[in-house]
């Protein structure tokens, strides 16, 4: 037992630092785009990726979940073999199909995405891109089905290279604008499919089988409500913003959801480890007093995080380093709907936490019904507040969506799994952390910098005084900050 856990923690590390580093290239490439490009073409390019990640889940049509159960619980090499076929010759036909489709309405798919300007072309490109994802995610199961997470991570990062080298190279030295974007990522999608081939060499046959395809689809396709919801509440807000208040506010408010992949980052690192952790501790008598720990010092790490992002976002993003700012000048004023994404990612966060009933006890049934109502939030709260208060608006819809979902899901997990949350220290976090967010947005410019450290350094000071830490916390922060004197 103790070395399959190990075996699970490792390979979730590994994969967790993969994704974690794929995701790490929206950061990456932010100086490039808001110093390239107009506001305008990189709230297009916000948009049509909506676009892809929607379209995403179409292409793949639900067969990812189900293909790891069927191949991962089947002894038998030659049933596998069928399996993988059915799979990816299913998903060859799909993503093929939609394809042509997508080529053929890409001026009407341009017109309803994007008010101003024709972007067929890059509407098109964005079709080879979903082709070329779809092909490789089946091989790229197939790694983590035999557990070649070193492999599977590797050629993540060699995607994430090739993507980056040739963004650089065809906006920078090219001129391609947003056209670079995209034609950059279907050279790295291609690319990555190919490095991928050797494994369908040795996997895909001509099998096909009917029970092997209704079985995957009948597994696989009620997930699908539940992922579209996650996406739509996550990137619905630029395709909405754009119809509102124009491409240009959409590409500004776009650097600044960006700039909330920061706490993204935290928050996945968290989801990968987490998982395993708590299916191997829920066997354990006191299982439900660390699950509530575990929520209590996670969440003070967030807020924590917050506070230093939203103190010194702004003098991070204005440095320049070589010339050239984190974001360029003209996506500045995006930065005001930066703490309203980060603290989102809070709630998301503790959402994350609170998987841990509906898990445990299989009732997963219900998060369509939880993603549904915060995609729906989300979704309305745009319509209504976009037009009055412009990229606030959407700032505010994602925060409340996400709120939604943490609340829903938490009252449903208690149902099946009560768990004795450490709600009245979570309340004297909220209060001392909003109070300090409060006087950080009212220090004098004068003092700006040294009276926002001085008030990071009183936040675990007013924190105490609350009386938010335990004795035996203390007892362990001192042992820690304890300075041993010289040895005689």
């Amino acid at each position: 037992m103790l070395n399959s856990l190990k075996r699970l923690t490792k390979h979730s590390a590994v994969y967790g630092i993969g994704h974690i580093f794929t995701r790490l290239v929206n950061v990456m490439l932010l100086p490039l785009y808001t110093n390239q490009l107009t506001a305008d073409a990189y709230g297009a390019s916000g948009v049509l990726y909506s676009f892809l990640a929607v379209m995403t889940i179409a292409y793949t049509i639900g067969i990812d979940a189900a293909f790891l159960r069927y191949f991962i619980l089947s002894d038998d090499p030659q049933k596998r073999r069928q399996v993988f076929s059915t799979a990816f010759w299913s998903v060859v036909v799909t993503s093929t199909l939609f394809t042509i489709l997508i080529f053929g309405f890409s001026n009407g798919i341009s017109r309803l995405l994007i008010s101003e300007g024709d972007y067929s072309h890059l509407v098109r490109l964005s079709a080879l891109i979903l082709m070329f994802d779809a092909l490789a995610f089946l091989p790229f199961l197939f790694l983590r089905a035999e557990e070649k997470s070193v492999f599977y991570t590797s050629l993540k990062f060699v995607n994430v290279v090739i993507n980056v080298s040739l963004n650089v190279y065809l906006i920078v030295y090219r001129g391609m604008g947003v056209e670079g974007m995209f034609l950059a990522n279907a050279w790295a999608s291609g690319l990555t499919f190919l490095l991928l081939t050797g494994i369908l060499v040795k996997q895909i046959g001509l099998q096909f089988s009917g029970v092997d395809l209704k079985a995957l689809l009948k597994f696989g396709l009620p997930f699908l409500p539940s992922a579209l919801s996650v996406v739509l509440l996550d990137l619905m807000d630029r395709p909405i913003m754009e119809k509102l208040a124009g491409l240009e506010a959409t590409g500004i408010y776009n650097a600044g959801a960006k700039l909330g992949m920061f706490m993204a980052l935290v928050v996945t690192a968290f989801r990968f480890a987490w998982h395993p952790f708590f299916l191997s501790t829920s066997k354990q008598e006191n299982a439900k007093a660390v699950f509530a720990k575990v929520l209590t010092y996670f969440t003070t790490l967030n807020v924590g995080v917050f506070l230093v992002l939203v103190f010194f976002i702004d003098d991070i993003v204005k440095h320049k380093f070589f010339g050239v700012s984190l974001i360029g000048e003209a996506f500045w004023d995006g930065l005001e709907v930066v703490p309203l994404i980060l603290l989102s990612y809070i709630f998301y966060g503790m959402y994350v936490n609170f998987m841990v009933g509906i898990y445990l006890k299989e009732k997963t049934k219900y998060l369509p019904i939880i993603t549904f109502a915060g995609a729906g939030v989300n979704i309305a709260t745009n319509l209504v507040l976009i037009p009055q208060i412009g990229m606030m608006g959407a700032g505010w819809a994602r925060l409340a969506g996400h709120a939604v979902m943490c609340i829903m899901l938490f009252f449903f997990a208690r149902r099946f799994y009560p768990i004795q949350y450490e709600f009245g220290r979570l309340a004297r976090l909220a209060v001392v952390v909003a109070a300090a967010f409060y006087l950080g947005a009212h220090v004098p410019l004068q003092w700006e910098v040294p009276g926002k450290i001085a008030l990071l350094l009183a936040v675990p000071l007013a924190l105490f005084a609350t009386g938010f830490f335990e004795a035996r916390e203390l007892r362990t922060i001192k042992s820690m900050l304890k300075i041993s004197g010289p040895r005689s």
